[in-house]
């Protein structure tokens, strides 16, 4: 009874839940001064961001195609 739905949504909120997390400590390092000014910073924030995201993807599909794979060659029993 294993539900994919609700895992879809589990795993769009641990992703949300590191990009909010990312943005706060990227905050309190400009405030403490320990990286230079957030206002030129942000536009390389996104762009990492959106790197991290296309790689979720990625890993996410690869390991979705392995699965099938497996379940490909196993006789039915």
């Amino acid at each position: 009874m294993n539900c994919p739905d609700k895992k879809e949504d589990r795993h769009g909120m641990v992703i949300g839940g590191r990009i909010v997390l990312g943005l706060g400590v990227v905050f309190l390092l400009a405030n403490l001064e320990i990286i230079p000014d957030f206002g030129t910073m942000w536009p390389l924030i996104l762009v990492v961001i959106g790197i991290a995201l296309l790689i979720g993807a990625v890993v996410k599909r690869e390991k979705k195609q392995e699965a099938e794979q497996k379940d490909r060659f196993q006789p039915p029993q």
